[in-house]
């Protein structure tokens, strides 16, 4: 490893702070391949690509001030996949590594901590992983830009915080504060408990929901945003009577930042964009795509998300939080993220959008699929991975019923989609 030791990046400082069994922190990615995964050869193509990925061999430290990343030499394992997913990867398991790699029949999954990085580094991970693997089994198989060759030098950008250049660089002409919408509609159903995590898949044509977004003249991502805010409001009404008491549904949609800002990190470089609707109002689908739709124009356009790293860099340099030691904020940190932070959110959807892989690697791999890790708060929340002709939706939720994917699902039936629904634990839709 080229750095001995490494500062958390500007999005990754919160994490540690507010991981708990509860808040795990914790998302993964899974390729279904056509043939049973064989344990040791899985762990020799880990041990092959570790050294491409050094910013990943590390474990997590305590400092005065703030936690950091140290190179960690302990041996990699991979597990069999037993338990819940996305569960708390404590530092003093897993040999001190921030992610974990599971196997099942068929099926490869990478968890990563989101201290490591996002949505984009772990899926290039695990691309490489299964690249490996498929090169151990005897495969020819072709690289992308959606994974490394572990034969290439690690570029010394690829261990870059985007968000704090980016930060010190637009500090002084990006001053605007972006406005969040605060105590949000969550969930009223009882979570269950910690050790469980329910998902559901909802299977879908690319095509056709490809043709369905087409005809309301908007994206993917815009009408299943649309739909999700929908959904909410109906459960809102549902389990808040009265209409006074009922609050603005929120839902938080992640933006990579890379090609936007030019930037190669293997770390942490997204933003996030959350468009709401209020209460007590009669919408139609077609009134909530086009408040989301505008919002998404309006928000996703480069000055409002530099301004946004911006003000997040600015919060993180000053002197009250640079000077406060690491025991009390973690004492504070959990109650400020409740209050301005999942508390301005109803849920989240990210979508990672179409995966395109070479051909010759397709042909070993039946699916992707995306599943984030359960918050409390919001109780449910839904990842979208496209690969070759079909569209997976994932849901993940800490509460028995399976309220919103239910409504989702249902909704896109109405508009003539046809739904594969599997669902792992909970009640069948």
């Amino acid at each position: 490893m080229k750095h001995e030791w490494m500062r958390l990046d500007n999005a990754a400082k919160i994490y540690p702070l507010i991981e708990s069994d509860h808040i795990t922190t914790v998302f993964r990615f899974s390729a279904t391949l056509y043939e049973p995964i064989n344990k040791d050869l899985l762990l020799q193509a880990l041990n092959n690509i570790i050294p491409r990925f050094p910013y990943y061999k590390v474990t997590l430290r305590t400092g005065f001030f703030w936690y950091y990343l140290e190179e960690n030499k302990n041996p990699l394992e991979v597990y069999e996949e037993i338990e819940a997913p996305c569960r708390r990867i404590n530092r003093f398991d897993n040999n001190g590594y921030l992610f974990r790699v599971l196997y099942k029949d068929n099926t490869i999954s990478v968890e990563f901590n989101h201290i490591l990085g996002d949505g984009t580094a772990c899926l290039t991970f695990l691309n490489t992983l299964v690249h490996q693997y498929l090169t151990l089994k005897g495969y020819q198989v072709s690289i992308n830009e959606w994974m490394k060759d572990v034969n290439s030098p690690v570029d010394d950008s690829e261990y870059e915080d985007s968000h704090s250049l980016a930060g010190k660089k637009y500090y002084k002409t990006h001053k605007r504060k972006q406005h969040i919408v605060k105590h949000v509609f969550h969930l009223k159903d009882r979570l269950i408990k910690q050790k469980y995590f329910l998902v559901t898949f909802g299977i879908v044509d690319a095509k056709e929901l490809a043709s369905i977004a087409k005809k309301y003249n908007t994206s993917i991502t815009v009408l299943l945003s649309a739909i999700y805010l929908e959904s909410l409001l109906e459960i809102q009404k549902m389990q808040v009577p009265k209409p006074r008491k009922r609050r603005p549904v929120a839902l938080q949609v992640p933006v990579n930042m890379r090609k936007r800002l030019s930037s190669n990190s293997m770390r942490n470089f997204s933003l996030y964009v959350i468009p709401y609707l209020f209460p007590n109002k009669e919408y139609t689908l077609e009134d909530i795509i086009k408040i989301v739709d505008d919002f998404f124009k309006e928000n996703v356009e480069i000055d409002h998300l530099i301004s946004q790293i911006v003000q997040n860099y600015k919060t993180e340099r000053t002197i009250f939080v640079r000077a406060l030691p690491l025991v009390l904020k973690k004492i504070i940190t959990p109650f400020i993220y409740k209050e301005v932070g999942a508390d301005s959110f109803s849920g989240t959807l990210s979508n990672i959008g179409m995966l395109k892989l070479p051909e010759d690697y397709e042909q070993h791999v039946e699916q992707y699929t995306f599943l984030l890790g359960p918050c409390p708060l919001t109780k449910c929340s839904s990842a979208v991975v496209g690969f070759k002709n079909k569209v997976y939706i994932t849901f993940g939720r800490s509460i028995k019923i399976p309220r919103v994917e239910q409504l989702l699902f249902q909704k896109l039936v109405k508009l003539g989609l046809r739904v594969q629904i599997e669902s792992h634990g909970g009640d069948i839709l």
